[in-house]
């Protein structure tokens, strides 16, 4: 929705893959993981006047409620007394002292938090296309889970109308 040729506003629904890296999963026993965010945010857009050729840009910023969920393939028993590994807080595993004090199943876990993001982004008119744009856009979201943080930086390529 613009409300000026400056300023607008959009409501967004974002689906980001949460793979873990190899030396996590190696170093704290999660085979066979899998992770996910989804979010859905309602976002300022600011556009800047002025345009180089046919390139725009714009400025980008917004609130919303962020779903991380992660999962493993076949449930995992804990055992006491296991120290505890960072990313096994994702799986809302209790721990005391930094290790496991009673026998856990690591299998499931979804958080809902609320966070923020912001970012930037170049848009090209298609000529063939009334009102189509090719975009490029860089996004910095933050959501606060009760065990920390989640933030992602994606990077999108898209088509606009």
């Amino acid at each position: 929705m613009k409300f000026t040729r400056m300023f607008g506003m959009d409501a967004e629904y974002m689906y980001y893959d949460l793979g873990f890296r190899g030396n996590v999963i190696r170093n704290q026993s999660l085979p066979d993981q899998s992770g996910h965010m989804q979010s859905f945010s309602l976002d300022g857009v600011v556009n800047v006047p002025r345009h180089i050729r046919k390139f725009g840009a714009y400025g980008i910023f917004g609130i919303g409620f962020y779903d991380r969920n992660v999962a493993l393939k076949y449930p995992q028993p804990v055992y006491p007394p296991a120290p505890c590994q960072p990313a096994w807080l994702w799986w809302d595993l209790t721990c005391v002292n930094n290790h496991i004090t009673t026998p856990q199943i690591m299998s499931s876990n979804s958080v809902v938090a609320g966070g923020f993001n912001y970012g930037g982004g170049l848009t090209y008119p298609l000529n063939h296309l009334k009102n189509a744009k090719v975009y490029l856009e860089w996004r910095y979201h933050r959501a606060y889970q009760a065990d920390g943080k989640t933030i992602v930086m994606p990077i999108t390529v898209g088509l606009r109308w």
